[in-house]
Parts: structure tokens; sequence; C-alpha cells
């Protein structure tokens, strides 16, 4: 079937906006967890950050070694049924240990997703063909950012009307229970559709159909992907997700607490809140899919490394529009600004997951996405929502402080991320000029 690698993709990317869902949903209903469960903001950002990061960063290494080895849907569909069950389950949590204890299970089900996927993808497509269908997977993750307000709020007004109260089971549960089972539900639906629908690919099989005759050239880079040695292919590694990660540190913070820091400050609706934040990150998937596809075609006509250029440009204008946003006090004008700014950064913050089935060996591909899910989780997700509430419990008391400590974060985590970005770019340039 022709079209079958694009479906496949396409499913994938499905997968993605769901797991994004599940992810983020708590940020949405954290002033009625709180009520019901007697927790603290410091909790939250505990159960928002820490509780899914750092096991899922942990974990995401020795499930990557199997995905490198076994049959990835199956790896993967046990997955979709670990994290739709930890999400589900959820909302019957009586205390803050059994939603921390679900958030890990959460953690472990989607730490499967990414590395299956971009794996699965360098299998479907030759490597001049990867990064439109990498990127499309990749700006799934930011479509299911955005669907995660839009979804969880149209979910928490459909809760809060009643329209669920006869229902067996769930009926009876306050209304951000409620949400919680109701998107849960998709990951199930979907498991079927991906076994009986994807089969499992040959590995290597892309690189292996591209040539007849394998040269001391093809034999390198099944060792270090396009890169001429090992300490180019390590810089370039190492930088690019470190930066990439503290990077993730300003973003993740603003999607744990952006939401609430609008309630609190605007005195807005939950809803309200998750419509509009949601509706300003739309461009986020547009440009997540436009940079490396326009870098791609750019390539060809020589312009070869325009790929890392590209960070280095966009990285100080995001961050400009992104502390414009901090500073402003209407409504319209810092949920616009927020959306442009955070839309810009976090294109470039899916390049990492983007640039490994283009850069890397077959052998190494569900590994290395690994890593960048481990940099991103240990440093991104487990400070980003953790340090926003520490900061603005300790050092910025009153209903201005989530945005207060938002800025400071942005003006350490900016430049130090533009810096690693500039240091991956050099051994980036020598390998595809070479």
């Amino acid at each position: 079937m022709q079209n079958r690698p694009w479906y496949a993709v396409l499913l994938l990317a499905a997968l993605y906006v769901i797991s994004y869902v599940d992810r983020l949903i708590l940020t949405l209903l954290v002033d009625p967890m709180k009520a019901d469960l007697g927790i603290s903001d410091l909790q939250v950002g505990l159960l928002i950050g820490p509780a899914f990061a750092i096991l899922f960063s942990v974990i995401g290494l020795p499930v990557a070694w199997l995905i490198d080895r076994g049959n990835r849907t199956k790896y993967l569909a046990a997955g979709i049924i670990l994290w739709s069950l930890s999400t589900l389950l959820a909302g019957y949590a009586s205390s803050f240990a059994m939603l921390f204890a679900l958030r890990m299970g959460l953690a472990v089900g989607e730490s499967v997703l990414a590395p299956a996927a971009i794996s699965l993808i360098g299998d479907l497509f030759p490597r001049d063909r990867r990064a439109a269908p990498s990127a499309i997977f990749i700006a799934a993750g930011t479509t299911g950012v955005m669907l995660a307000y839009v979804v969880g709020a149209a979910a928490l007004d459909l809760a809060r009307s009643g329209a669920l109260a006869t229902l067996p089971l769930i009926g009876a549960l306050p209304a951000w229970r409620q949400t919680l089972v109701l998107i849960a539900l998709p990951g199930f639906l979907i498991v079927p559709l991906l076994l009986l629908t994807v089969p499992e690919p040959k590995r290597g099989a892309m690189e292996q159909a591209s040539t007849d005759v394998t040269t001391s050239a093809e034999a390198t880079e099944r060792r270090f992907g396009i890169f001429l040695n090992r300490s180019d292919a390590v810089r370039f590694y190492g930088c690019l997700f470190i930066g990439n990660a503290i990077l993730g540190t300003m973003l993740y913070g603003v999607l744990a607490w952006y939401p609430t820091h609008l309630i609190r400050s605007q005195n807005i609706a939950p809803a309200q809140a998750g419509y509009l934040f949601s509706t300003a990150l739309a461009l986020g998937v547009v440009l997540t899919i436009l940079f490396p596809t326009l870098s791609q075609r750019l390539a060809r006509s020589g312009r070869r490394d325009i790929l890392m250029r590209i960070p280095l440009v966009v990285i100080p204008i995001g961050l400009l529009l992104f502390i414009a946003a901090l500073l402003q006090h209407s409504l319209l004008g810092a949920s616009l600004l927020m959306g442009l700014g955070f839309s810009l950064l976090s294109a470039i913050n899916a390049l990492p997951s983007i640039t490994v089935p283009l850069t890397a060996p077959p052998a190494l591909r569900g590994r290395l996405v690994a890593m960048v899910q481990f940099c991103n989780n240990i440093i991104s997700l487990s400070l980003g929502a953790y340090l926003v509430a520490l900061l603005a419990q300790t050092r910025f008391p009153g209903p201005a402080g989530l945005g207060q400590a938002m800025l400071v974060i942005a003006l350490i985590a900016g430049p130090i991320a533009w810096i690693l970005y500039a240091c991956a770019w050099r051994p980036y340039r020598r390998a595809t000029i070479a």
C-alpha cells in the first residue's frame, strides 16, 4: 500500500496529541483539585513535574533499548494502555500519594511513544524524505499542548453542565474527576487500530535501499551518523540536548502555570483560560512543521546547515515576546504575545527529535530520542513546573507571583539555551558541508 507510511505517521501523530492531552490536563484542574484533595501549589507542582518527569526520564532509556531490538508496535500498544488506564484511575484518586503514583504510571506508558514513533518513521521513509514526517509527528505534540486546553476546557464545561450526572460510575464524581475519566477513553480506542493496521517495518531497510554499494563513508555513518568523528557527534548531541532542555524549563513552567496565572491575575474562569491559551498556541503547530521542511528544501540549494541556524535567530525573538507577555497587563495582549513567543520557542524545542532520524544511524535512533526525553524531563519538566511554584511561594507572594517567577526563569534560561544551540551548530555545519 503506497500511502501506508503516511497513514502510520498520522496515527502516531494522533497518539502524540492524546498523550499530551493526558499529560497536561491537570494544569486546568489545579484549583478544584487542590480544594478536593487539600493539597498546596507546591504539591501540584510535584504532580505536574517530578511525579511524571523523573520516572519518564529514567525508564525511557531501558524502554528505548527494548524498542531498538523488539517489536515497536506491540511495545507501543502496551504503553498506550498503561497511560490511558493511569489517566482514568486518576479520576478516582483519593489522596495526593495515589495521584502521584498514577502520574508515575502515566510516565511509564508515555515513555514508549516518542522512541518507538521516531524509530518507525526512520524505517518507513528514506533519509531525504524524513524531515516532513518527523516534523508532522513532533508538531502533533504542540497540537496536543493546544488541545489539552481546548479539550480539557470543553470536558470541564461538559462535566459542570451536569450532562454526565446520570452516567454510571462517573455521574456522582466532581467535574474535575469526570474530566480525567473522559479524556482517558480515546487511548483505549486507538490500540486495536494500531495493532491491526501498522505492521512492523524491517529495520534499516531504507538505508539499504538507498544504495547497492558499501563505502568507507557509509561504514563511518553507521557508527556516527552524519558526523565525521565521535567528538563532533558527542558535542552536537550533548549541546543540543542540554540546551534544548534548558529552553524547555521555561516552556514547561508556562505550560504548567500560565493558565492558573491568567485565572488568578485576570480573574477569569478556568475554561476561558484554557480556550485563550490554546488558541494562542496554534501557530506553534505550523512552525514546527515549517522550520524543518523549509530547511530541508534550502539545504538542497546549498544552505545545508540552515536547520541549526534557525534557532540562533528565533530564540532571541521568541524570548523577547515571552518576556513582553509576562509584563503585559491586558488579557488579550498577554495571551497574544505569549502565544507568539511560546509558538516560536516550542517549534525550536521540537528540533532535537526531528534531527535524530536525519543525523543518527538506525541502531541508535530510539535511544537518542530517549536521551532527548531524558534531558527534557530531568531538567525541563522536573524543574519547570516546580521552580515556578517555589519562586512564587517563597519570593513573589500575591496574585502576580506566578508571572514574576516565570519571568525570572526566562531571563536566566533563554540566554543559556542560545549559547548551547550555538555550540551545537558548529559540528553540524562541519558535517553538512563536508
